[in-house]
């Protein structure tokens, strides 16, 4: 089981955040941007709403967010990584949106009051975390009531011979590409040990109840190599205690 040291996780991103981008186009042979695309349809109408999306990175989903939700919303990214964070400022002073709000922070504390978003998002974020269960609970928290959080992350194949070929893949042939596209083996070997450790669709969404969420449901994309995980706040939630960590 790979341990999540928070302090080695934001010296990873930050030495990863200039190749980035382009590092998740060769890994996922450039489906992360459909799989975001079919997670955002999916998520329907967002004009006007306050949205949240955590361990935003380099910010391609936050722009999307704000793009939906319209000069009538707000979209909030929220990384610790300040690297990350400077290439989404950048992305945003670039297309100019003005409804758009980027803070360094923790997704395992989150500096928000109770019930202040309409929908949380979180992108590949998860996994790197300490603890997914006080992420979920935190995510729980700053919704409102009625509220939904959205969830991109890594999975694991079932089907036979493709489960190896994914696995083979991923140990192997991603942290080597980390090596020639970004110099950054190591940063990539231990990104696919996160992964590797990370719960299936089934345990996460497991998670995401014991956080108190209900209507958990989720979709699975490149056979199984990720899911999305749908969840809602109930309009009479339960009490959310802080997890610690």
């Amino acid at each position: 089981m790979t341990e999540v040291n928070e302090e080695r996780v934001h010296e990873i991103f930050n030495t990863i955040s200039e190749d980035y981008d382009k590092m998740n186009s060769i890994i996922s042979f450039k489906q992360h941007d459909l799989w975001r695309a079919q997670t955002m349809k999916k998520m329907g109408n967002l004009t006007g709403q306050k949205v949240l999306d955590l361990c935003c990175g380099t910010g391609d989903w936050l722009l999307d967010l704000a793009e939906a939700v319209g000069e009538s919303g707000q979209a909030t990214g929220l990384d610790f990584s300040e690297n990350m964070l400077a290439i989404a400022q950048a992305k945003v002073a670039k297309r100019g949106d003005k409804n758009i709000e980027l803070i360094q922070g923790n997704a395992m504390e989150l500096p928000f009051a109770n019930q202040q978003f309409d929908v949380v998002t979180i992108g590949y974020g998860l996994r790197n975390t300490p603890n997914y269960l006080t992420v979920l609970s935190e995510i729980y928290r700053v919704l409102k009531p009625g509220g939904r959080a959205v969830c991109i992350e890594t999975s694991h194949p079932t089907l036979p011979v493709y489960k190896q070929a994914f696995e083979l893949y991923f140990e192997n042939i991603m942290p080597l590409f980390g090596k020639l596209f970004a110099k950054s083996y190591e940063e990539y070997r231990w990104l696919q040990k996160s992964a590797k450790d990370f719960p299936n669709a089934k345990v996460l969404k497991d998670l995401f109840e014991q956080a108190g969420f209900s209507a958990v449901e989720y979709k699975m994309h490149g056979g199984g190599a990720v899911a999305t995980h749908f969840a809602k706040k109930s309009l009479k939630p339960k009490s959310n205690i802080r997890i610690g960590k």
